[in-house]
């Protein structure tokens, strides 16, 4: 019992609190850790943010030279082809005239050829499809207003941005009236578009005229890619401590800047898709340690092992100052359980002699001496009964306390230990009401069941003495036996129904009423019960007094 209590107070005292604060101390960090990633997106994000519109304004920049050709060819598809196979980074020209739809090439100054899967037919068909209605598209200046972007794709497709971004072509169409300022710009010119056809890190300029001709430009990619990669990072920022990465939407890398300080070579932190049109392009960016560092662990971590070590500092300082009661305790059971074996043998000789003295005395009518003995017998046999529940008290301490089972003729116990306190009871005046009504046999120890009952009567005889009646009655159902003991004295009060079986309290101990006892009658009682696999209760809607219901199972 000892042991197991001590276990329970460990529990309480130091795991619950370690737990607890292990529980603290992981919330606080997974805690931290949010609002520091939340933090480092936040911040990741906007220096994605500025390398995808520095990417985007050159972009822009070389979309306006590239206008600026058109405007110088006269309003001909043709004449403006052969204008940007000059062009250093055009590899190919083509002039669609606007009836006939025939196409003239013309051979640039790159050197690129893109490969036998390009066929500049099928593209050209394309960007004529694409741009067939351009008429339909939002105009700059209110998109402007309403924040739009300086690309739009010439098409609806109907399907995600995500399955647009991994399709093979892209077409963009420049929308009017945009400016390298960011300011509409009106014209009274006849109304041109332009814009890019997009691939596979293969790049198409397209201009369409007013009268449906129109002049597209093959790009070689190297050059193109190297012109935006050289102003990487742009001009005017710091270059970053990480590993910035530049990759196609299939994950082919295309460049990567930045220190690479320790930390870098990991799987990227934050990811964007480029701005059309390099929306076929995704930038990634994998933070250095000294980026983001996570001062929170010391301070998080300080306090949770100041606080287990404080809980170990208490728990030890409290089982140090508790071990030595509990080995005084033990002790004292000890002393108590070795005086109370050494009380039980000259007892059970006391008890024996008396009741043979007790024959001898009814053997030759001497009436005096047969009733002095009998009280000496009945009060061997309360001393024995209370050195009984101490030696069992001391065996419940020690998680040892066992019974014996064995077929019982219930109502016979019962008869036999209320004859045996019958004399007593009707000397002080009780009237003894038995209605036995048990099962011819039951599994019991019939030692505990003559314990229990005899602990019963004689909290009668003590704290019910006013009330001069007592009724015991056994009853039984299909599945358990009952052995009821009810008084008519005071009774127990509501609230102390569930404490009056624990050890040592009583409900009337003082001197003045005469009640002796050692206050652990009920709670052996009890605990007998319960390894009968029963229940020793108390009714709480008996009202003239106190019942106590003894309940077994029928079988063990």
């Amino acid at each position: 019992m000892l042991q197991r209590r001590s276990t329970i107070l460990f529990i309480i005292l130091v795991i619950l609190p370690l737990a607890l604060l292990a529980w603290l101390g992981t919330y606080l960090i997974r805690d931290a850790e949010k609002r520091t990633d939340a933090s480092m997106q936040a911040i990741l994000a906007e220096r994605l943010s500025s390398a995808d519109q520095h990417l985007l304004h050159d972009m822009r920049q070389l979309t306006d030279r590239l206008d600026a050709w058109g405007a110088q060819s006269i309003g001909s598809a043709r004449l403006m082809s052969q204008r940007l196979a000059t062009h250093p980074w055009v590899a190919q020209t083509w002039s669609v005239a606007g009836e006939s739809q025939a196409i003239e090439t013309f051979e640039g100054k790159a050197g690129y050829q893109p490969g036998p899967i390009f066929k500049a037919e099928e593209r050209i068909q394309a960007i004529l499809e694409s741009t067939r209605n351009p008429d339909s598209m939002p105009q700059f200046v209110s998109a402007l207003e309403d924040g739009g972007p300086p690309f739009q794709r010439a098409y609806a497709t109907g399907i995600s941005a995500a399955q647009q971004r991994a399709s093979s072509w892209m077409t963009y169409l420049k929308m009017f009236g945009y400016h390298i300022d960011d300011r509409p710009v009106e014209s009274g010119e006849p109304m041109m578009w332009s814009g890019w056809h997009v691939g596979d890190s293969v790049f198409m300029y397209w201009h369409r005229f007013a009268d449906g001709s129109l002049s597209c430009a093959l790009m070689n990619p190297k050059m193109l890619m190297n012109s935006l990669f050289q102003r990487l990072p742009q001009p005017g920022m710091a270059i970053p401590p990480g590993r910035m990465m530049l990759t196609t939407v299939k994950g082919i890398p295309l460049h990567e800047w930045g220190k690479r300080l320790p930390g870098s070579e990991g799987a990227p932190a934050a990811h964007r898709a480029c701005s059309e049109p390099l929306s076929q392009w995704e930038m990634a960016y994998t933070p250095a340690n000294e980026e983001f560092p996570k001062p929170y662990l010391f301070p998080i971590l300080l306090g949770v092992s100041s606080g287990i070590v404080l809980v170990f500092v208490v728990g030890w300082l409290y089982f140090h100052e508790s071990a030595s009661e509990i080995r005084v305790a033990q002790q004292r059971v000890t002393f108590v359980n070795q005086i109370s074996h050494e009380l039980k043998t000259p007892l059970t000789n006391i008890r024996l002699y008396a009741e043979m003295a007790a024959h001898r005395a009814e053997s030759q009518g001497d009436s005096i001496a047969k009733r002095q003995l009998g009280v000496v017998e009945a009060e061997t046999c309360r001393l024995d009964r209370l050195i009984q529940n101490v030696l069992n008290y001391a065996r419940q301490q020690r998680d040892k306390l066992t019974i014996q089972t064995k077929p019982l003729a219930l109502d016979q116990t019962v008869s036999r230990i209320v004859e045996f306190w019958k004399p007593l009871l009707e000397n002080k005046g009780f009237e003894i009401v038995t209605v036995l009504n048990g099962p011819e046999s039951i599994e019991a120890d019939p030692d505990a069941i003559e314990q229990i009952l005899g602990n019963l009567i004689s909290n009668v005889d003590k704290y019910a003495n006013a009330g001069k009646w007592i009724g015991i009655r056994t009853e039984h159902d299909e599945r358990n036996t009952r052995i009821i003991v009810e008084d008519r004295g005071p009774g127990i009060p509501s609230g102390k129904r569930r404490t009056v079986f624990e050890p040592f309290e009583r409900l009337r101990s003082d001197l003045a009423e005469g009640v002796s006892g050692t206050g652990i009658g009920l709670t052996i009682s009890r605990e007998l019960a319960q390894l009968h696999r029963g229940s020793l209760t108390v009714c709480p809607n008996y009202r003239e007094g106190a019942r106590f219901i003894l309940t077994l199972p029928n079988q063990s």
